[in-house]
């Protein structure tokens, strides 16, 4: 198995020789090389593909996460569909002869599928179950991609909005000592943005606001800020 930082899939150019490719001979090969064999013979300019598909799987030292209580980590892992099989263009088949006798590690071994003597060759339409199945897979893994990010974020604003309730919370028993006739403005509050007015009582962490006029309010008294007496304007919705 590939990881999928290693390679995932083929490049664009090559997928788009795969398409073009109209009779294919087959390498036989181990399971556990499948991915690789494909890989090495791509490199070596050689039109290959093996049908994969991505799982999911823990990533290494999970084991620690889930002793901690901690939400185990996933990686995104190829595998191939068809184990043990790389089709490879039958028109470079003369080439794939060449790749198959290079000295050991040039390429992960393999063999090339022979019947009675002779090189079986399958056209695109036999491996057309397989193309399916592949895009199948990626369509099933595009979706499960989007369902995890949806509920990553659903968790990331939960996480946020459970801050927000703490800090709210811990502003909330904030007390002030908040002399009389002192003018104030009211942070976090738009509808009372620019506006100054003064205490009419302060009762440690609320305090009761006079802004003049009919309006006089209880605020919260982490909401309440001094004003600097020369700084303000004091002409500003206060009580006169």
């Amino acid at each position: 198995m590939v990881e999928r930082n290693q390679d995932r899939e083929a490049s664009g150019n090559d997928m788009e020789q795969v398409g073009k490719v109209e009779r294919w001979c087959i390498l036989q090969t181990s399971a556990g090389r499948t991915l690789a064999l494909d890989k090495s013979l791509r490199e070596a300019g050689i039109t290959a593909w093996t049908p994969r598909r991505t799982i999911k799987r823990p990533a290494p030292g999970n084991a620690r996460r889930y002793v901690a209580g901690q939400r185990r980590v996933m990686i995104e892992v190829d595998v191939p569909i068809l184990p043990g099989f790389v089709f490879a263009g039958a028109d470079q088949l003369g080439q794939v002869v060449v790749a198959g006798r290079l000295p050991p590690g040039t390429h992960p071994s393999f063999s090339i599928l022979q019947l009675g003597g002779r090189v079986p060759l399958v056209g695109a339409a036999q491996v057309e179950g397989l193309r399916q199945a592949e895009a199948t897979a990626a369509a099933d893994l595009a979706a499960e991609r989007e369902a995890e990010t949806r509920e990553q974020e659903r968790r990331r604003r939960a996480e946020r909005l459970g801050s927000e309730r703490a800090r709210r919370k811990a502003l909330r028993q904030e007390s002030k000592q908040l002399g009389k006739g002192a003018e104030v403005t009211i942070a976090e509050m738009p509808s009372l943005a620019g506006m100054v007015g003064r205490v009419v009582e302060g009762r440690g962490t609320s305090a009761v606001i006079d802004f003049g006029g009919t309006l006089t309010m209880t605020v919260e008294a982490w909401r309440v800020r001094p004003v600097d007496v020369e700084g303000a304007d004091t002409h500003s919705g206060v009580a006169a």
